[in-house]
């Protein structure tokens, strides 16, 4: 690994070539999470409407959902932080 680094530091060209992969593969990679959100999002906007017109309690559902969104949320962010602090 440490050849690998020396090698793209001693050469301007394969570093630009390393970046700009480096940055293709994340906006992929972001693209794909972000197609994953909306349909998602889709979903629940579908299963929300199916409560509603089904005559479920749209409310209380809505309040579960959010709840889950916040705990997911707080436990990517704890994982993160955690990654951040052992590196």
């Amino acid at each position: 690994m440490e050849q690998f680094i020396v090698l793209l530091v001693e050469n301007p060209l394969y570093l630009v070539v390393a970046v700009i992969v480096s940055i293709a593969v994340l906006l992929l990679f972001l693209k794909k999470i972000l197609k994953l959100l909306l349909v998602v999002a889709a979903v629940c906007i579908l299963y929300v409407a199916y409560l509603y017109w089904s005559g479920g309690n749209v409310s209380e559902t809505v309040k579960i959902m959010e709840q889950a969104v916040d705990e997911s949320l707080r436990k990517g962010t704890d994982f993160l932080r955690n990654i951040g602090e052992k590196y």
